[in-house]
């Protein structure tokens, strides 16, 4: 895209458009100014008003009706910034900036006429002069005012400027001594030459302005453009990840399923043969004790077989199970639950369903603490007892491993938030095992102990379903902390129950 550039000398682009675009923005930009400058010559112009008894006595009510007029039309300049289709446009200003530039040159015609149609120069009441030629001060006020103020373009303010000189010096002329016609002139020469300056310099950075937020606007939309790419790309990424993420997930179910297919074939064949040697025996007859010790041993390894066939069956209809509800799951309807009651009710099923595990020597104490202030929390409650059910189990299998350790259960309400905490002292977990522990079939645990969905469907249930977040910090070697937090607005509280966790109640379940 080309950029205008600026004419040194006029400051106009060299494209149309942009040269349109530029003095809309400009207008725009500037009324907030041009309006309060219309504000602040309304007070001067009418302020400066009681210096002119002094001035022109003689003509003190022509010149008060010329001020007056002037301020009339400033005033309407200012109601005109407040109407939306007129204020786009600079005209308003250089209407008024012109009304006040032949206001002044009329109140100096109006004196100088007075004055020299008068016998005599001085005053009877105060025996002052009057003084030909000074409103020429009023008239470097307007240049002022043009040049600056009033945000007027440098072409512009310039013509206006040189246009109100000249008809003020001509006016001025007629009757001016020619030493202070001089001194005037020189003033205004110089007001005009400081004011195109300012204005010069003033257009020139809006205009620069104008050409950087173009450039600016250019390379957002780059950016834009190229974000946008790169959000596809990234798109893209995420798509390729989620598939090889897939065909980890893929590997890991053909692995957790062949295993216990590969056992129960293996028991299947071997029972075959157990059960055609059976048969072979029998057909023949078992004329000794021996031989029926010899049947008895057969059918009892094919008891034992078929043992860990239902048993490796079972495991891979769980691994099926869990695939199941993980990609099939769908929150329930979450409704006003007890959060504390139904925390309790798990804690007690997950100690009880360790207590009867027949690789478990003994089960740990939980300490469970309730927070009074938790009241009632609409959640799926099947859903979250699920959950606290599969972190307890992986809590039990940890203190498993480290015998002597213990299991901590607490609640606690922080605002519209309810936290659930499962502590244990267990073996805990490097940072390579805990960055991997909600990923879907994967496990610590020993083969045929754990699927690897539990804390993965965990994850789905708190985050996905309820909109919460699950935490685990864990130090292998001292164990791990598994933190469940869920939205929880108050809907109910307990009669008399206390702000905060002081005193709350802390049952042992063993």
């Amino acid at each position: 895209m080309a950029f205008p550039s600026v004419h040194p000398l006029t400051l106009h682009f060299d494209q149309p458009d942009a040269e349109a675009a530029f003095r809309d923005e400009y207008a725009s930009r500037s009324l907030p100014l041009v309006r309060a400058a219309f504000m602040l010559g309304l007070l001067q112009y009418a302020g400066f008003g009681w210096l002119d008894q002094w001035v022109a006595p003689v003509a003190l009510a022509e010149v008060r009706a010329v001020r007056i007029a002037v301020c009339v039309l400033v005033v309407l300049g200012i109601a005109v910034t407040y109407a939306p289709r007129l204020r786009r446009w600079m005209w308003p200003a250089e209407a008024v900036a012109l009304a006040a530039g032949f206001g002044v040159v009329a109140m100096e015609w109006v004196v100088q006429h007075a004055v020299h149609a008068t016998p005599t120069s001085t005053v009877e009441p105060g025996g002052l002069l009057i003084l030909d030629g000074y409103y020429y001060s009023g008239m470097m006020l307007v240049l002022i005012y043009v040049h600056v103020l009033l945000r007027l373009r440098f072409m512009t303010a310039s013509a206006i400027g040189a246009v109100l000189i000249a008809l003020y010096l001509a006016v001025a002329a007629q009757h001016t001594p020619p030493l202070r016609l001089a001194n005037a002139f020189q003033f205004l020469l110089s007001t005009q030459a400081s004011g195109m300056v300012a204005s010069y310099a003033l257009e020139r950075y809006a205009r620069l302005s104008f050409v950087h937020a173009r450039r600016q606007a250019e390379s957002h939309a780059e950016l834009t453009a190229a974000l946008t790419g790169l959000t596809a790309a990234q798109d893209r990424l995420v798509h390729a990840e989620k598939m090889a993420s897939l065909g980890r997930v893929t590997a890991g179910v053909a692995h957790e399923i062949q295993n216990p297919l590969n056992f129960v074939t293996n028991f299947a064949q071997v029972t075959a043969e157990l059960a055609r040697d059976l048969q072979a025996q029998v057909g023949g007859g078992l004329p000794g004790d021996a031989d029926r010790d010899e049947a008895a041993a057969v059918a009892a390894d094919i008891a034992d077989n078929a043992d860990r066939i239902a048993e490796h069956g079972n495991r891979a209809s769980a691994v099926v199970r869990g695939m199941l509800e993980h990609s099939r799951h769908r929150p329930a309807a979450p409704a006003p639950t007890d959060f504390n009651a139904l925390v309790a009710e798990h804690v007690a099923l997950a100690t009880h369903t360790a207590a009867r595990a027949p690789e478990r020597a003994a089960t740990p104490d939980v300490a469970l603490t309730l927070d009074p202030t938790v009241g009632e929390v609409s959640v799926a409650g099947a859903d979250v007892g699920r959950v606290l059910l599969n972190v307890l189990a992986n809590a039990y299998h940890a203190i498993a491993m480290r015998p002597g350790g213990a299991i901590a259960v607490a609640t606690r309400r922080t605002g519209d938030r309810v936290l659930v905490e499962v502590a244990d002292t267990g073996v805990g977990m490097p940072a390579s095992i805990l960055e991997r522990a909600c990923e879907p079939f994967f496990t610590t645990k020993p083969t045929g102990q754990g699927t690897g969905l539990g804390l993965s469907l965990a994850y789905d249930i708190v985050t996905g379903g309820h909109g919460g977040s699950l935490d685990i910090e864990s130090a292998e070697g001292v164990g791990t902390t598994v933190r469940l937090t869920f939205p929880a607005p108050r809907l109910a509280l307990p009669r008399g129950a206390p702000v905060g966790t002081e005193g709350a109640p802390t049952l042992v379940l063993s």
